[in-house]
């Protein structure tokens, strides 16, 4: 699109006013899981991603790192890393690109920042999977201007950073003209300069960029720079954080070296969103000064095809991997990868050999995503489960959830199965057929009622409290942190003396609190002894240590996890290979529980 870069930058003002507590919100949910995370954006968007990182890092604790789609598309990660794609528009072949690829291996979180709705976006982008953020703000020319300032100041807000009415930087006229080439210096937290700078020079062919800190610089730059001196600028970025080691470092440089400081005394991070809009308005004086407007240099034929080419067809990237799953990633090429895989080829000849009488399933997170938990499931799901029950395979659904799903399912469940379905409600407290009538409510017992005390008296946590029959559930207010980041919180509070006779595990959005004998396990045994002790398939999405569903598939061996799973390798394996989860998966596994006699067989192909 061409656009007047000018005319762009009249209108930053305007997108900075945009950018309010809601916006904030909206993309705090969308980049604030508590994980090592990937932020990824092409071109002027990796400089938001830059930021993205540095702020992830500083808030949470955990290691992030910004890269193109390319490289995100290729790391061979864990799942346990979650990725976060920056775009403006999201229609771009790449940007598809790098969240297929983070679905395909399993990734833990999903989020996509752009000026789209998830409507408007691709399917890939949109996905009920994806935690996506819209951030409002006029359509860029060639260059991300007002949309990578108004990611910039939502990521501002959505880490507790007060916008200021303006920014200096916007007063500023920009500065005399850059030469041909460029070294940029930046202090910590300030690398998205860098990053945005050499896009902008880069791109429109104003200048050649080379990027250091202020180390970096000692070690070897300055030898280049000295040769080059009389072709070169160094911009100096710095604010208040920075300001000593830049002074410094300025007063050891060559007097005749071209020095252009881009400077503010606004605090980090909101000095990077201002040193961001200088970083704008020093292109526009270099573009003037060529006689190039940076927001439509023209592009070339070869241009447009180098951008249409269809990576996903071009690019390896790593497939699932139900042993690298088991061992997280710990010794893919070493020799506990061959004793993994022995044992996968164990278990499944266990699950082949096996008839199955009966299948137990975790509702939220397998038979419906957990953002769809208050909804039917899908209607693949709902066959699957009544061709099991007309192949006279009894079903039992261990949930944390109470009434209201017994009832829910009996809306889509045909009566005449409902004598054959066991219902585990509030984590196997209560058990039922769904033939029964759910149980009236009732207080929490004593234990439960002393948890609820303690937790109310942690204050400003932020902890949201479910009271259930027989359970607590407990979520955090900001709606992105997940059970497992509140289960050591949960459990040091219920752990004091006199310590409490209870039990926390994590769910995919909160922790349930219950007492100690309870648990999913119980509807199992249930299920067990309608079939009087024959074989039971049991299937989860928490399948790991301390996860609400570790039990019901440590159980016996005829388990399966369509997300998360154990180290044990006689149990609990994920099998995916096509970056499926959730319901998607359970639909494969139920599939492949084919009516032999008097139960089913599992047939399974690992390739």
């Amino acid at each position: 699109m061409k656009r007047n870069y000018k005319a762009e930058i009249k209108e930053l003002q305007t997108t900075l006013e945009s950018v309010d507590d809601a916006v904030g919100e909206c993309v705090a949910k969308a980049v604030g899981a508590h994980q090592p995370m990937i932020f990824v954006g092409s071109g002027g968007a990796l400089a938001a991603a830059r930021l993205a990182s540095d702020l992830h890092i500083h808030s949470t604790g955990y290691l992030a790192t910004a890269m193109t789609p390319l490289e995100a598309a290729t790391a061979d990660v864990s799942s346990e890393t979650g990725l976060v794609l920056f775009s403006a528009q999201g229609r771009n072949p790449d940007a598809t690109l790098a969240i297929r690829s983070a679905r395909r291996r399993g990734s833990s979180f999903l989020g996509v920042v752009s000026s789209r709705s998830r409507d408007e976006l691709p399917p890939a982008l949109g996905a009920s999977d994806v935690h996506v953020a819209t951030v409002p703000s006029p359509r860029d020319g060639f260059l991300a201007t007002n949309s990578l300032v108004a990611m910039a100041a939502s990521l501002c807000v959505a880490h507790g950073a007060e916008l200021p009415a303006t920014l200096p930087g916007l007063s500023t006229d920009g500065t005399r003209p850059l030469r041909n080439s460029c070294l940029v210096v930046t202090g910590p937290g300030l690398a998205a300069i860098g990053v945005d700078l050499e896009a902008r020079l880069v791109e429109t062919g104003l200048a050649s960029v080379q990027l250091a800190d202020y180390r970096n610089l000692a070690h070897g730059r300055h030898v280049g720079l000295q040769r080059n001196a009389d072709t070169s600028t160094v911009i100096v970025v710095v604010d208040p954080s920075s300001e000593e080691i830049a002074t410094r470092t300025m007063e050891l440089l060559p007097s005749d070296l071209d020095v252009v400081v881009l400077r503010t005394a606004l605090p980090w991070p909101v000095s990077v969103l201002d040193l961001l809009v200088q970083s704008i308005g020093i292109v526009a004086s270099t573009g003037e000064s060529a006689g190039v407007d940076p927001g439509c240099p023209g592009v070339a034929g070869f241009g447009r095809r180098l951008y249409h080419l269809p990576a996903q067809k071009l690019v390896e990237t790593p497939s699932p991997d139900p042993v690298g799953r088991k061992l997280l990633l710990r010794d893919r090429a070493g020799p506990m990868r061959q004793t993994y895989e022995d044992a996968l080829i164990d278990w499944l000849q266990v699950m082949q050999r096996t008839a199955i009488q009966a299948v137990v399933l975790d509702y939220d997170g397998t038979v419906c995503s957990t953002e769809g938990r208050y909804d039917s499931p899908h209607e693949k799901v709902q066959h699957e489960i009544e061709r099991l029950l007309n192949a006279g395979l009894r079903i039992g659904f261990a949930t944390g959830r109470g009434k209201s799903l017994h009832m829910k399912t009996r809306d889509w469940l045909p009566e005449a199965h409902w004598p054959h379905v066991h219902v585990g409600l509030y984590n196997g407290t209560h058990l039922l057929r769904l033939a029964d009538d759910p149980p009236e409510a009732t207080e929490l017992g004593d234990h439960l009622q002393e948890a609820v005390r303690r937790l109310r008296d942690l204050g400003s946590v932020g902890l949201v409290f479910e009271e259930r029959p027989t359970q607590l559930l407990v979520s955090h207010g900001a709606g992105a942190t997940k059970g497992s980041e509140l289960l050591p919180l949960i459990r040091s509070v219920l752990s004091r003396e006199p310590r409490l006779s209870l039990q926390a595990v994590a769910s995919g959005h909160s922790v349930d609190v219950i007492e100690s004998e309870a648990g999913k396990m119980a509807v199992l045994r249930r299920v067990a002894r309608d079939i009087d002790g024959g074989a039971v398939l049991a299937i989860g999405d928490q399948g790991q240590v301390d996860g609400n569903d570790f039990q019901l598939l440590a159980s016996c061996q005829t388990t399966l996890s369509v997300d998360r799973c154990s180290l044990d390798p006689t149990r609990c394996w994920n099998l995916d290979r096509r970056g499926e989860k959730g319901p998607d998966l359970l639909i494969r596994y139920l599939r492949s529980l084919k009516p032999r006699g008097s139960g089913a067989r599992f047939v399974w192909k690992l390739s």
